[in-house]
């Protein structure tokens, strides 16, 4: 009886990762992975019975609410603060500051979830993504005084969807760009930026 090693089940699940994030979970077949971490398509299936099983082992459910608590961590930071005071706040800066290091961190696993797990339970993460971010802004927008402009001109459902939509496309198209870290980073720094002078612009 053939031994599993362990060295060989990481180089699949590396493999895997780098190959699901790259062209998707629903464009990648365990044939190709096998190819490309250099074992049989047979001696795969000895390691995961199936490309599904394979996608948790590289994305455990809890990375997965590690996403989304995250997310909900920065819109907490500037809670109860208006448009013009998180514009400046020091908590806005380390807010985004710990959402940059997560997202940089694990480019791989968010391009996977970004661009859909078909017929998994992954499935659908980025509307879940967008429904907590919304839930989040309007628990903010509710902690403003009366007075608040953002409190008085809450935008609506549509409005928020399109907005968070565009963000999470703009997103993901910059962490598959074949560049560098350091671009990466600067780019979601300004499209952050962006985004936040265009929500003080509608709140």
């Amino acid at each position: 009886m053939q031994i599993l090693k362990k060295s060989v089940k990481l180089a699949i699940e590396k493999t895997a990762l780098k190959l699901f994030s790259a062209r998707g979970y629903d464009n990648t077949t365990m044939a190709e992975i096998a190819a490309a971490a250099g074992v049989s398509t047979g001696n795969i299936y000895r390691y995961h019975a199936n490309k599904e099983e394979l996608l948790y082992a590289v994305i455990p459910e809890s990375f997965v609410e590690m996403c989304l608590q995250t997310i909900k961590s920065k819109v907490a930071l500037v809670r109860g603060m208006s448009s013009q005071q998180v514009a400046g706040s020091k908590e806005l800066r380390l807010g985004n500051e710990m959402l940059m290091k997560f997202v940089l961190t694990h480019r791989h696993k968010i391009l996977v979830l970004m661009r859909e797990c078909s017929g998994t339970r992954l499935a659908g993460f980025r509307d879940v993504v967008r429904q907590k971010i919304m839930e989040s802004v309007h628990e903010h927008l509710a902690s403003l005084p009366e007075s608040s402009p953002g409190r008085r001109n809450e935008p609506d459902q549509l409005l928020l969807a399109t907005v968070y939509d565009n963000l999470m496309n703009a997103s993901t198209a910059i962490l598959a760009a074949d560049t560098t870290e350091k671009h990466r980073k600067a780019a979601l720094e300004k499209l952050l930026d962006y985004h936040l002078k265009g929500m003080a612009a509608i709140c």
